[in-house]
């Protein structure tokens, strides 16, 4: 879910641009915070995955982006990764997009998203749960997959 951009978070994208000799390639730049989830709980549990090097993926039902299509995920935007608070995490840079049905996720992909024991299974009972809240989900709703790396703590 976006976060509305505050110091802390314009404060920590600064010191990543700061450590990593950036500055200038991303004067222009626009920030992108967000954190996973829909409640405050699961961006706390799934940021600390991440930050655990357990989570490398996630995916969104993409009827989701209806009337706002430019926030697509793009491969090579970077991003600030927030907790439940909209405190920053990371940095976090996409390395991979695409789309497919629920029913066509792979079990590479639960593994990447490291939630539960990293089973397909497991992916699909949660996620089936998650995206059901959305008007129209079934097991042929499209969803954006992303892969991702993290590039600054």
């Amino acid at each position: 879910m976006s976060v509305k951009l505050n110091n802390e978070i314009k404060n920590f994208w600064n010191l990543f641009l700061d450590k990593t000799n950036r500055v200038d390639s991303f004067k222009d730049y626009k920030i992108d915070a967000w954190s996973f989830g829909n409640t405050k709980e699961l961006a706390d549990e799934l940021g600390a995955l991440v930050m655990e090097g357990k989570k490398t993926a996630t995916c969104s039902i993409l009827s989701a982006y209806k009337g706002e299509e430019d926030e697509i995920p793009q491969v090579g935007r970077y991003s600030v990764l927030c907790d439940g608070d909209d405190k920053p995490l990371c940095i976090i840079f996409l390395t991979h997009t695409w789309i497919c049905k629920y029913s066509e996720v792979e079990a590479k992909h639960a593994f990447e998203e490291g939630e539960g024991d990293r089973t397909l299974e497991h992916w699909r009972e949660v996620h089936r749960k998650f995206f059901s809240a959305y008007e129209g989900f079934n097991e042929e709703s499209l969803l954006v997959c992303e892969r991702f790396t993290v590039v600054f703590k």
